[in-house]
């Protein structure tokens, strides 16, 4: 999955160019603007994925510090 997040990361950033150098037709707003949903998306999956393995590393922290002892 992480490998269509990365193309489609890499379409929505090629699809901004356009608009940059200054082609601004009506339906090119409409599919920056469902670009731009798009990298939210995968921008939310991924905070997600990074918060889940943060939360994992700290329970395993936190359980190899219970069987150390005092």
């Amino acid at each position: 999955m992480q490998v269509i997040e990365s193309i489609l990361i890499l379409v929505a950033l090629a699809s901004l160019w356009p608009y940059i150098v200054g082609y601004r037709e009506p339906w090119y707003t409409g599919w920056m603007l469902a670009m731009v949903g798009v990298m939210v998306w995968v921008a939310t999956r991924r905070l997600a994925r990074i918060r889940s393995a943060a939360a994992e590393a700290k329970q395993k922290h936190d359980e190899a510090g219970r069987l150390r002892g005092p």
